[in-house]
């Protein structure tokens, strides 16, 4: 019987090609994955059917169709509402409260995202979402 052995490569080296083109299709997906990643807040909108009145001391925050904001029924500047919401925070750990945000429903969704961002960078915990009950058919 004859018998075919196997024959080395002469120069003692191993075809890298497949690895590496793995390697980069590897490295390919995980810069497009981080690209697609979606940076939110969390932020979780109550049921009209489960809203319940609140006590103790309430600060409301209007925020209008255009974009203007009310903070405690006083017209504030969006400049001005970082510092204002800064105080309100401060005034809380004498004396506990709540913010209400009250949002038109066409109100513009970044102006609601900054004013939930600005609360929390304040260290402000207890922002809740004004709600009208829902009409029963």
């Amino acid at each position: 019987m004859l018998r075919v052995k196997p024959q080395a490569d002469q120069d003692g080296t191993t075809d890298l090609t497949s690895l590496i083109d793995v390697v980069f299709i590897l490295l390919i997906f995980f810069i497009l994955a981080a690209s697609f990643a979606v940076h939110s807040i969390d932020f979780d909108l109550p049921a009209a059917r489960t809203s319940k009145a609140l006590s103790g001391r309430v600060v409301e925050i209007r925020l209008n169709r255009d974009g203007t904001f009310l903070c405690d029924g006083v017209p504030t500047k969006k400049e001005e509402l970082d510092e204002r919401l800064a105080s309100i925070i401060m005034q809380f750990k004498a004396r506990p409260g709540q913010i209400v945000l009250m949002a038109d429903p066409k109100a513009p969704a970044g102006e609601m995202i900054y004013l939930v961002d600005t609360v929390r960078q304040h260290g402000g915990e207890k922002l809740h979402v004004a709600t009208a009950p829902r009409a029963e058919k």
